[in-house]
């Protein structure tokens, strides 16, 4: 791909396109399908939807048989979809997570199209290449998980925002489709933040301060109201109990606990991780902020810095009032920050847009190198003890089979990184582009000739494996066991492990998770004997031990 026009009318302004489209789509398709479901919340999404599809029951997301509402169910009905539609040829976590691609295209669609009506269509571009190379975004983007659902309505709340003030209609309808979207993936959270970023834009900028910015927002309003009814209207109609169940975990008291925040260790956490996880955007924010501080451009009071600029504010205050933030939370953020980070690029010195170019040349050719020189040397020698010390797997000696599928796409990755940082005519656009291109390498090698070996260390399937024998002589108790991995547990082996009080008193097997002890260590349970055992490859931190109630003579 050759340099970024800013004509629209350059003769090779279609071909860039398609390149870039090809290039999005070949980015998100890496690392879809090709590894087992990873806890957490890519294990509990697709469980999630293999129950749906199970059970025939697209209406109440469950988990190891029992409705679980913590999340809305937007996301695992169309996990199920892909699932059902494509389970025949794919296993059905890789059919399932074919769902995430989905997202994902549409948060690319919907944030370039943001960037054209906020600043043109030389800037539909940016906004993506940006968001693609942050850091944040490297594979959490690729999991199935109900974030990924939020950066979908954030993104398609963004544009329709930039919408209302030229087509009202069309930007009311679809900022409450975005509105609903974000509730049906996460929970009503999502709608309170959407729609005070919204009603902070008119007192902040005179293109929301008129009656067709109102008229947009009343028409959102309404069929937003109208859709986030439809759903829980339905788990009555379904059944009282589980609309109960539902209104317990979503009710305004059950989703925001006072007492549970912590606004200093909260801002403490953005300080820590905002820096790497939206890099490169940040330092092109601190850009934006520096020229148009000083009245360049407009000044701070553009379109194109208030929209993203309240986006992203309101973010932040909402991960500050948290009662707990996750990394992968952070995905929420990196929309704004990317529209942000696009608005200055064209104005950075060659110094700044050089040095990026080179950093990002050199620190991807360096860890590219590193990669294929590891891999090369498990696959000839096995995996050396001081390359364990470095990727902190305790078990040495791992030896990857040669798959010539995997090869070829890393070496073609390679090569065409290679041709696209070739020397050439230097500018800020094309040192954004050759940073994402450097990123989706950097993950279509790990998400190629080193996928299987990662799966064997996030996979929970050789623990699964264990339960299989005893799944169906009794029921099983768990003690200190996650629900993502519970949940890994009934999709591998069927195994419906129970945590309540009393699982102990009716069922004939207890699991335990030990947390830092070797096997030979485990503890001794009264009324219970050992059967075995077992944790992940390469993984020490976690020790599942199965025991069975002894038998009373």
């Amino acid at each position: 791909m050759r340099e970024i026009s800013d004509s629209p009318s350059g003769p090779w302004r279609l071909w860039k396109q398609g390149g870039l489209i090809l290039f999005c789509l070949l980015w998100i398709a890496l690392g879809l399908v090709g590894h087992g479901p990873w806890k957490v919340e890519d294990a509990r999404t697709i469980v999630a939807a293999w129950e749906m599809v199970e059970q025939q029951d697209y209406l109440v997301p469950r988990l190891i048989g029992e409705p679980n509402f913590e999340y809305g169910p937007l996301v695992p009905q169309l996990a199920a979809l892909t699932l059902k539609a494509f389970s025949p040829w794919l296993p059905a976590h890789d059919a399932a997570r074919l769902a995430a691609g989905i997202l994902l295209l549409l948060t690319l669609m919907f944030t370039a199209l943001t960037g054209r009506e906020l600043g043109g269509k030389t800037r539909c571009w940016l906004p993506m290449l940006v968001l693609i190379g942050c850091v944040g975004m490297f594979d959490r983007a690729h999991m199935l998980s109900p974030q990924i659902g939020v950066m979908v309505a954030v993104a398609m709340a963004s544009y329709a925002l930039a919408l209302m003030s030229r087509l009202p209609g069309a930007g009311g309808i679809l900022f409450g489709t975005a509105l609903s979207v974000g509730v049906f993936s996460y929970n009503f959270n999502v709608l309170i933040v959407l729609v005070l970023a919204a009603l902070i834009l008119p007192l902040a900028h005179v293109r929301w301060r008129n009656t067709s910015f109102a008229f947009a927002m009343i028409l959102a309003l309404v069929l937003a109201a109208i859709a986030c009814t439809a759903w829980p209207a339905l788990l009555y109609q379904r059944s009282p109990e589980i609309f109960s169940q539902w209104y317990e975990v979503n009710n305004f008291l059950a989703l925001w606990h006072p007492y549970k925040i912590s606004i200093v260790d909260n801002a403490s956490w953005l300080a820590r991780n905002l820096l790497w996880l939206t890099w490169p955007a940040w330092p092109l924010v601190a850009w934006l902020l520096w020229v148009r501080a000083r009245g360049f451009h407009g000044g701070l009071q553009t379109p194109g810095v208030v929209l993203p600029g309240v986006m992203t504010l309101v973010l932040l205050g909402y991960f500050l009032l948290s009662p707990e933030i996750r990394t992968i939370d952070s995905l929420i953020l990196l929309v704004p920050f990317a529209l942000l980070a696009a608005e200055e690029v064209d104005s950075l010195p060659r110094s700044g847009s050089a040095g990026l170019d080179w950093f990002g040349i050199l620190t991807v050719g360096l860890v590219t190198l590193a990669l294929w020189f590891f891999w090369w040397d498990a696959y000839v020698n096995g995996l050396g003890s001081y390359a364990a010390e470095i990727f902190r797997d305790a078990d040495a000696g791992y030896q990857p089979s040669f798959r010539l599928r995997g090869a070829s796409v890393s070496l073609f990755l390679t090569i065409l990184w290679i041709i696209l940082v070739r020397p050439a005519r230097q500018s800020s656009r094309r040192a954004i582009l050759n940073w994402a291109a450097g990123m989706m390498l950097i993950w279509g090698l790990v998400s190629t000739i080193w996928m299987p070996y990662l799966d064997s260390r996030r996979s929970y399937k050789v623990v699964a494996d264990m339960l299989l024998p005893y799944a169906t002589q009794g029921c099983v108790a768990s003690r200190g066991v996650g629900d993502a991995q519970r949940a890994l547990f009934y999709y591998y082996a069927h195994a419906q492990t129970r945590k309540d009080d009393n699982a102990p008193d009716i069922c004939s097997f207890l699991l335990v998770q030990h947390d830092d002890i070797a096997p030979g260590d485990e503890p001794e349970f009264i009324g219970y004997q050992l059967l075995e055992s077992r944790h992940r490859y390469g993984d020490v931190s976690e020790l599942y031990s199965l025991y069975s109630k002894k038998t009373k003579k």
